[in-house]
C-alpha cells in the first residue's frame, strides 16, 4: 500500500509540474516594438503636397556626361553613373541616385541628367533601423527605397527616417528643387513615444 501511494504522489508531482510553462525558453521583455516610427507618427496636415510643384514628367532628356566637381559625384561616381543610364525618376529631368551605405542606411544625390550637374544637401544620407512607414505618402514611394518619397511630375522630395543616422533628427523632411538646390521647407520630427520603462532589479 504504502509503495502505490508513494507512486500516486509522484505521478500528481510530475502532472502538474509538465503544465507550468517553461521559464528558460521565454524571450526576455523588450520595448523595441514601442520605439518604432510609424506612418501615423508622421501625418502632418499642415505638410505640403506633391502636387504644389508640379514638374513636366515628359519633358526628353538628353546623355550628358557626370560633372565630378561635387565631392559626393567624384567619390561615388561609378554608382551614380550606373544609376543615370536608368533615366530620369523626379522633377520631368532629374534623377534621384541612391545607395546604401550600410545597414538601414541609404546615400543619395540628385542629378540633372541634362547638364550632368549633382545636387547634394548637407544631409544627404538618411536611415531608419526603428522605420515601419512604408505606407507613408504611398503615392511618392516610386523606386521603392525606404526613406524616400518623390515623384517624376513634382520638384518635391521627401526623406523619411533619421537624417545623417543623428536620431535626435527623425521624422519627414520636405525638400524642393528650385534654381539648381534642394531647400528644406517643412519638417515634422517623429512624435514622442510613451513607453514604458525597462526596470532593472537590483539584488
Amino acid at each position: 500500500m504504502r509503495s502505490r501511494a508513494l507512486s500516486l504522489v509522484l505521478a500528481f508531482s510530475l502532472a502538474s509540474f509538465a503544465q507550468k510553462p517553461s521559464q528558460t525558453n521565454d524571450p526576455e521583455p523588450t520595448n523595441f516594438d514601442c520605439h518604432l516610427i510609424t506612418s501615423e507618427d508622421l501625418i502632418d496636415p499642415s505638410a505640403p503636397a506633391f502636387r504644389s510643384f508640379p514638374a513636366d514628367a515628359s519633358a526628353s532628356v538628353g546623355r550628358a556626361a557626370l560633372d565630378i566637381s561635387n565631392p559626393i559625384a567624384r567619390k561615388y561616381r561609378t554608382v551614380i553613373r550606373q544609376q543615370m543610364r536608368l533615366g530620369p525618376n523626379f522633377a520631368g529631368h532629374y534623377r534621384v541616385a541612391i545607395w546604401g551605405c550600410g545597414s538601414s542606411c541609404n546615400m543619395f544625390a540628385v542629378i540633372d541628367l541634362e547638364s550632368g550637374g549633382v545636387i547634394t544637401p548637407s544631409n544627404h544620407s538618411v536611415s531608419g533601423v526603428r522605420l515601419a512607414a512604408n505606407d507613408f505618402l504611398p503615392d511618392g514611394f516610386g523606386d521603392g527605397a525606404w526613406g524616400f518619397r518623390f515623384r517624376k511630375d513634382s520638384r518635391m522630395l521627401v526623406l523619411v527616417g533619421s537624417l545623417n543616422e543623428d536620431e535626435d533628427q527623425t521624422g519627414a523632411f520636405y525638400y524642393v528643387l528650385a534654381n539648381g538646390r534642394l531647400k528644406l521647407i517643412h519638417s515634422t520630427h517623429a512624435k514622442g513615444k510613451n513607453c514604458p520603462s525597462q526596470s532593472v532589479n537590483q539584488h
